[in-house]
């Protein structure tokens, strides 16, 4: 008979057998004529009884070690059901391989067949963006730069849209209206069903039903040219894994890399949206929030930012970028798009005749000078063309006064104003850096820090 003495995990069960251990044994004790092959049992029938049970108790509690083995192994992005068939090298030799050429939605920024990741600030203006790109792959609108001539408009094409942050019917629509799409060649994802009930879509379960749906759509000669998963961190929890650590590569991998075959599959563009992180001081490379395999499995990873400005430059909140931060592509686009976002009027509310709103972008030019590496910090622009210029005018400015060392801060600022040499806001922030100060009497004094010959 099973010993149930070592078995721990089940205690309701693993109590309930050994009351009935305990009954049996004081009922075998005071009967007389008790067979010994019972042990304490009263009958063999009972004694098969508890042996069965005994061993429902420890297949139970193997099975629940096993299940805890096989969780562990998909939290650290492992196969969950390993096989034991030996395992072949399969190769090609490569003489045989035609080439293929890369095809673009927007050279440069979507290529298809591939995962592309769309990264930025909350508010910064990405779900603009993906508007106006969305409007100009569902009418064949040329592209920011391209003449709008006939020969430069493409033919229309779908797109699919699972977004979950903003209300269709009050944020995305209207976005999209105002930047002129056609919205019959958009189709959103709700959700799945499952059940008979319906659930939120996961990007671990729902792959297969999407290239089911893609597969429909080119039959049936209108096949989808972009999916977006806005953001992309709201779908990737499912059956196995519950919680998706953002920082562990293996389980974002196990989740990211079944999508990039899905894309070269139908050969579409999967564009992925996600945040930065807040820390403006590191690359925008390492700014992507979670693990590096978000982009290390992209092949085009974009970001909307600010404008970049000196420090003495007023921001303006509408003024923004769209830059290309890595694309492990032959095509570079070469610069960043400087654009603005502009707020337009683009109906009424069919209930109360409201007027509704929505921003589109404004799109200004490519600017070849801005790069991933000038825009980092804080200032996210270049340092004011005053430093330099002030330190030199403030080294000649006491080459003027010899018998005097020290100077009133409030005369060498006036004089500084008057010939230009900084701004008032540049003077407050950074004047410091440049000069020493002490208190004279009463009076605010000051010289350059490297004191004049």
């Amino acid at each position: 008979m099973a010993d149930l003495s070592d078995v721990t995990g089940v205690s309701a069960d693993v109590q309930a057998a050994r009351d009935q251990w305990e009954a049996a044994r004081i009922r075998a004790e005071s009967g007389a004529g008790h067979d010994p092959d019972l042990g304490f049992y009263v009958s063999k029938e009972e004694k098969l009884v508890s042996e069965r049970r005994s061993e429902i108790i420890l297949e139970n509690f193997r099975l629940g070690k096993e299940a805890e083995l096989e969780k562990e192994k998909v939290k650290r992005g492992l196969s969950a059901k390993g096989s034991d068939a030996p395992r072949q090298l399969i190769g090609r030799d490569l003489g045989s391989v035609r080439m293929h050429a890369i095809e673009w939605l927007w050279t440069g920024w979507l290529p298809k067949g591939y995962i592309t990741l769309l990264a930025g600030e909350t508010g910064a203006g990405k779900s603009t963006i993906f508007a106006d790109i969305t409007a100009r792959i569902t009418t064949g609108k040329p592209w920011p730069g391209e003449y709008d001539c006939p020969n430069a408009w493409r033919k229309p094409e779908r797109v699919l849209w699972l977004g979950s942050e903003d209300s269709i019917e009050e944020m995305t629509v209207p976005r999209l209206t105002a930047c002129g799409a056609n919205l019959a060649n958009v189709v959103e994802i709700q959700g799945v069903m499952q059940g008979g009930k319906r659930n939120t879509f996961s990007m671990q379960d729902d792959l297969e039903a999407v290239g089911q749906w893609l597969a429909y759509a080119r039959e049936q000669g209108s096949p989808f040219a972009m999916l977006v998963i806005d953001p992309v961190t709201s779908y990737l929890p499912g059956q196995k894994l519950r919680k998706v650590d953002l920082n562990d590569a293996g389980q974002l991998r196990t989740v990211l890399e079944p999508w990039l075959i899905l894309a070269q599959t139908h050969n579409i563009a999967i564009v992925c949206v996600t945040h930065f992180a807040k820390d403006t001081t590191r690359s925008m490379l390492h700014r992507v929030l979670g693990s590096a395999a978000f982009a290390q499995t992209c092949r085009s990873l974009c970001a909307v930012i600010e404008q970049p400005r000196t420090e003495d430059e007023e921001p303006d909140p509408h003024a923004k970028v769209f830059m290309q931060v890595k694309v492990n592509l032959p095509e570079h686009p070469g610069g960043a798009w400087k654009f603005r976002t502009e707020r337009v009027e683009v109906g009424n509310d069919h209930r109360n005749g409201k007027p509704i709103y929505a921003t589109r972008p404004a799109w200004d030019e490519l600017d070849a000078g801005l790069t991933p590496n000038s825009t980092v910090g804080k200032s996210r622009g270049p340092k004011s063309q005053y430093e330099g210029a002030f330190s030199m005018w403030m080294q000649a400015f006491f080459m003027i006064y010899p018998n005097h060392e020290w100077l009133p801060v409030t005369t060498v600022k006036q004089v500084a104003l008057q010939e230009k040499v900084v701004s008032a806001s540049w003077w407050d922030k950074h004047s410091g850096d440049h000069m020493l100060k002490e208190n004279i009497n009463g009076v605010w004094m000051c010289r350059p820090k490297a004191s004049p010959a």
